[in-house]
């Protein structure tokens, strides 16, 4: 059996380099207190040696991790992808690092992952809840021990703290009067799942505009389901099948409105002769289906900045500088072939 190597650590560095092993450890801290040269000498004879930092004994001592945590529900996801990148891009410049760690839209992995970074004694956490998550009793650690907690995207009901959202009662609203300004009266609309803040917030904003413009709520006409693209499909047969076919669909996601788009082509109905559709995201899939695919943009990348940049400022901070707690992003229409 082969045996364990032993790890490197800073006093083997000292002892070659004929130095103290704080002078080491300020050196690979990059402390300006240790002089350019020493510094130097000390990183490469660190990488020559194969050193490997021990974070977790590193932040024990100093009280700081510099790691953050980062919940969300799918790294595939392209609202999330984008996100992650402005998180990641910003996170580094500040010399914070991101561990994430996927749900997949699931509350008992989401409470897993919370147990997880709280362990981890993460500086503090971002999150995107799942789409099932009514409460956030599981992230009470994390609250109660006053480490910084900021949710993006999609939030707990009553949650107080600091939240990070697009204007998705906005989004909703402009996505169904873009559709009645084409001319449509029987609008559809796939909802995802309505325990989930965004959902709850597009349906209001559909059925504000369909009030604005006298235009009666048919609940016939709404389905609420987990937006996939398997879903969703289902979903559109099902509309499809109806006696009197609606003549606009307002889908909460792109995925969802891609995929209703594929099966009125199989089923020979016009997107957009007889059915105008306006999707929710801006996903690339968007712009590469025929027809391009009218739908809403929510600056993913630009929220991601947003969130970790108030999250870095609660852990350097705290409450003593003015953080808006509740920040919420314009959104956009962007007019495509699917609505004209």
């Amino acid at each position: 059996m082969k045996e364990r190597s032993t790890k490197i650590t800073i006093y083997d560095i000292a002892r070659v380099l004929n130095l103290s092993a704080s002078t080491v450890s300020r050196a690979l801290q990059n402390n300006k207190l240790i002089n350019q040269e020493t510094r130097d000498k000390v990183r490469q004879t660190a990488t020559e040696m194969g050193y490997v930092p021990n974070w977790i004994a590193s932040s024990l001592r100093r009280n700081r991790s510099n790691i953050i945590g980062l919940i969300v529900p799918r790294t595939s996801m392209y609202f999330q992808s984008t996100a992650i990148s402005g998180i990641q891009h910003e996170a580094h410049r500040y010399g914070f690092s991101i561990v994430i760690g996927q749900s997949d839209d699931t509350l008992e992995m989401e409470k897993e992952l919370v147990n997880t970074f709280f362990s981890l004694r993460v500086d503090g956490l971002l999150a995107v809840s799942s789409m099932f998550t009514t409460t956030y009793e599981h992230f009470t650690p994390f609250i109660k021990n006053n480490i910084p907690l900021v949710f993006y995207d999609r939030v707990p009901a009553d949650f107080a703290g600091y939240t990070i959202t697009g204007d998705d009662f906005r989004g909703g609203f402009l996505a169904t009067e873009h559709l009645i300004k084409q001319g449509c009266k029987r609008i559809a609309h796939f909802s995802g799942t309505l325990t989930c803040n965004l959902y709850q917030q597009r349906l209001r904003g559909y059925k504000a505009a369909l009030e604005k413009y006298d235009i009666p709520f048919d609940e016939q006409l709404l389905y609420v389901h987990n937006l996939t693209s398997e879903a969703a499909t289902i979903a559109s047969k099902e509309l499809l099948s109806k006696e009197q076919c609606p003549d606009g669909l307002f889908a909460a996601n792109d995925t969802s409105a891609v995929a209703f788009i594929q099966e009125a082509k199989r089923q020979h109905v016009a997107v957009p002769g007889d059915i105008k559709v306006v999707g929710y995201s801006n996903d690339q899939s968007s712009r590469i289906i025929t027809p391009a695919l009218t739908t809403i943009e929510q600056s993913g990348y630009e929220m991601g900045q947003k969130a970790i940049d108030t999250i870095i400022k609660l852990i350097n901070y705290g409450d003593t500088m003015k953080i808006t707690k509740h920040f919420v992003f314009p959104v956009e229409l962007i007019e495509r072939e699917s609505s004209q």
